[in-house]
């Protein structure tokens, strides 16, 4: 159990069973009981902002369409066509209405059928019986988020109080471009994605494998905080021109650095430097294989030499960093010599505590009923 009593973190200290990051049984099961049940980032707004803008995304083997119509709403569906069940788009594009690559039966941006070649001659053949099904879709802080469990309560709803976190990390996040360029979006990683979840969550790691961070971090100060969806990490940040990671100016609107990781799968981060905005996720592939997907934002205009300073450290040191740790970790898993481990606790120094990776655990375990 992950909590906070008087001032105390309560930690249940061991961790999940190898078999958690292997068997296909419960990679099936998280399936179900948690990506098909949550709230999952795809994009954000700006890259659907146009009537007839759309971006694809598949979790598992659903895939889903989220569509800005002509009337303005932003809409998604899942990306199957309703007469014999092909795939309707890829990628991300814009278009004037939803044509199926294999009979061109078309759809509205709204989802309703349009034409279906020949239905005319078919007896009792009733359009509005074959719309497309919808998927529950939101935005939250500009990104775009769905959730395939119709059911589901809304995202800001869950995520309590991260919203405020953030804005009052990023008041100017309203003001920031998204960069065409991509951030680890696609690259697969060999390992589960909870390997990856674990390692992101605590930064008891980060004075072995991350010197720099460490060095940029005034790492006594890393402080984590959790929540109903989300754990934050904040810290300071006090060597702007002589730290090993990066140089960003004195007088640059940041100084200091956050990160929100949400359930089940999504980071956000803000950076030492000027005005930015990073998001992170990892969907699951294969037990023992994860995607990784993410997007960076900055002020309008080419980005600074601290911009690219700062993007260069995040995508070509750290993140290479973290890909061989976890990559080992997966090798580990497999071993018959280890079967779980003890979590460190402790609450006085969080970069030395691995509570927050504790607290999600705990709740892959509430939704997969163990």
């Amino acid at each position: 159990m992950a909590g906070e009593a008087n001032g105390r973190t309560q930690v249940c200290a061991w961790t999940l069973p190898a078999r958690y990051y292997t068997d296909p049984a419960i990679f099936e099961r998280e399936k179900e009981r948690i990506f098909l049940r949550s709230w999952l980032y795809v994009g954000h707004e700006s890259q659907v902002a146009e009537p007839g803008a759309f971006l694809t995304y598949d979790i598992y083997d659903q895939g889903v369409a989220i569509v800005r119509g002509h009337d303005g709403t932003l809409r998604a569906f899942h990306n199957v066509c309703q007469h014999r069940a092909h795939r309707l788009l890829e990628g991300q594009g814009r278009l004037p209405v939803i044509t199926c690559p294999y009979h061109a039966w078309a759809y509205g941006l709204d989802g309703a059928l349009r034409t279906a070649r020949g239905s005319e001659h078919v007896p009792g053949f009733d359009a509005r019986a074959f719309g497309l099904k919808p998927v529950r879709v939101e935005t939250f802080l500009g990104l775009v988020m769905i959730n395939v469990d119709e059911h589901a309560s809304p995202f800001a709803e869950q995520a309590v109080g991260l919203a405020d976190q953030v804005r009052a990390r990023a008041p100017w996040l309203d003001d920031l471009v998204l960069r065409d360029a991509g951030f680890r979006t696609g690259e697969e990683v060999a390992c589960n994605w909870k390997v990856l979840l674990d390692n992101c969550t605590e930064c008891y790691h980060c004075a072995p494998t991350h010197p720099a961070f460490v060095d940029l971090v005034d790492i006594e100060t890393y402080t984590i905080t959790t929540h109903a969806l989300h754990t934050m990490h904040t810290g300071v940040c006090s060597k702007p021109a002589t730290n090993k990671a990066y140089a960003y100016g004195a007088d640059d609107a940041v100084q200091s650095f956050a990160f929100w990781h949400v359930w089940p799968n999504i980071t956000l981060g803000v950076m030492p430097g000027t005005e930015n905005f990073l998001v992170f996720a990892m969907d699951p592939v294969a037990p023992g294989r994860c995607r990784t997907r993410g997007q960076h934002f900055h002020r309008p205009g080419a980005p600074v030499p601290s911009d690219l300073a700062r993007e260069a450290y995040g995508d070509g040191v750290l993140w290479p960093e973290d890909k061989g740790i976890v990559e080992s970790v997966q090798r580990g898993l497999a071993s018959r010599g280890y079967d779980r481990g003890r979590f460190i606790v402790n609450d006085d120094r969080h970069d030395l505590s691995e509570h927050a990776a504790a607290f999600f655990q705990e709740k892959i375990c509430a939704a997969l009923e163990d």
